[in-house]
């Protein structure tokens, strides 16, 4: 059978960091497969209320502009659509123009029967209009509970038909696993890896970076996204009850958080690399993760969990499946900001070097490599006879 595999991304190959899709699918081009990504097709838009929708409509347009180029050995197609999938001209007028330009884009790159990845449920409205053999639907994230906040969106009902149509499920949870394996067969877990750079780095430095120069231990820290899931309450009463705690934050900020800046023990050093993280993790005393809770939240598998651990860091998390049940015993969660500061003070008292190597090593078989390995395994275990795409 030809490798050959057309991915609807949760994601996009331009805009957002590395994530999961984006790391196998380059990981597969370089082991053989001929992949086509396609950029997320939505599924839905946010709230026009919703901050910096201004931002993220000019960053999709830009990466529409690209249009269909290859990179890293991936052709990556951001298809020209329109955002509003529940209005049923809208949706009729995206299938029809999704077909064209899938079906051209699948021709240049030399593409048959493809394998039919859908890594968002919107990729359910495909199923009948390209070529492929077996399917496989990697569900990422608790969909429903994530989405309730998106307007024009019929995720449910598509999440739904891509459990009844697929071949096989890959989950990113063991939360999302064991929902969805109580359904029906074929469920794997395969969890999100970690980066070399991570593993490969000193677990301590002694210099820190320039812009952590001047901040004492012990420093409390964060890397990731710093969107509308940031619990602010819970990260101010933190702060306020522990001044001689240093709470540093990585990443772009989203949302305003000048009253949080304000506090002299609380630095927001802005977007790092991800060859850079590591010269600031380890100089970490614990890594946390100030989420809101929500079942979306208790039901993700977030990517820094096992970052942190790569670096050796106490973790310290609200309640989340993946966190508490991957690694028994290793990581905190809270709920209350009594037991955030409980937990945080406790991994304070308690971590040690050797602690930190024992961490480091229960994700050292974890890299992006590795897992990757464990899909492509689930790829050549599909067989089946090939499907023709029809009308829906």
């Amino acid at each position: 059978m030809d490798k050959h595999l057309v991915c609807f991304a949760g994601n996009d190959w331009w805009v957002h960091n590395p994530m999961t899709e984006k790391q196998w699918m380059r990981i597969l081009a370089r082991r053989g497969w001929t992949v086509l990504f396609v950029n997320s097709i939505g599924v839905g838009m946010p709230g026009f209320d919703s901050p910096h929708v201004i931002r993220r409509v000019l960053r999709k347009l830009t990466s529409m502009a690209r249009f269909l180029r290859r990179d890293e050995n991936v052709w990556v197609l951001t298809p020209l659509l329109l955002p509003f999938w529940s209005i049923t001209a809208v949706r009729s007028l995206n299938q029809f123009l999704l077909t064209l330009q899938l079906r051209w884009s699948m021709k240049r790159a030399g593409m048959g029967m493809a394998l039919f990845w859908a890594g968002l449920p919107t990729a359910a409205s495909m199923l009948r209009r390209i070529p492929h053999r077996e399917v496989l639907y990697y569900v990422q994230d608790n969909y429903t509970a994530y989405y309730d906040s998106m307007t024009f969106s019929r995720i449910a009902e598509d999440h739904e038909r891509m459990l009844r149509e697929a071949d096989v499920v890959l989950c990113a949870s063991i939360g999302l696993h064991e929902r969805i394996a109580a359904t029906r067969g074929q469920v794997r877990y395969i969890p999100h890896g970690v980066h070399d750079v991570f593993l490969d780095a000193p677990l301590r430095m002694n210099e820190p970076p320039d812009d952590m120069r001047d901040i004492p231990h012990p420093i409390i820290g964060y890397w990731g996204s710093l969107e509308g899931l940031q619990d602010l309450a819970l990260i101010r009463a933190l702060a306020e009850r522990h001044p001689e705690w240093q709470f540093v934050f990585i990443g772009r900020p989203m949302l305003d958080l000048s009253a949080l800046a304000a506090l002299p023990h609380v630095h927001f050093l802005g977007p790092k690399s991800q060859q850079e993280l590591p010269r600031y993790a380890a100089h970490f005393d614990v890594a946390w993760m100030s989420f809101v809770q929500s079942e979306w939240i208790r039901y993700s598998c977030p990517v820094k969990l096992r970052e942190y651990l790569a670096m050796g860091l106490p973790v310290v998390s609200p309640p989340i499946i993946e966190v508490e049940r991957a690694f028994p015993g290793e990581c905190a969660t809270a709920a209350t900001v009594d037991e955030f500061s409980h937990c945080i003070a406790a991994a304070l008292a308690t971590d040690s070097p050797e602690a930190r190597m024992r961490r480091r090593a229960l994700v050292r078989e974890q890299r992006w490599s590795n897992t990757a390995s464990s899909v492509e395994e689930v790829l050549h275990n599909l067989r089946g006879e090939p499907r023709n795409g029809g009308r829906d």
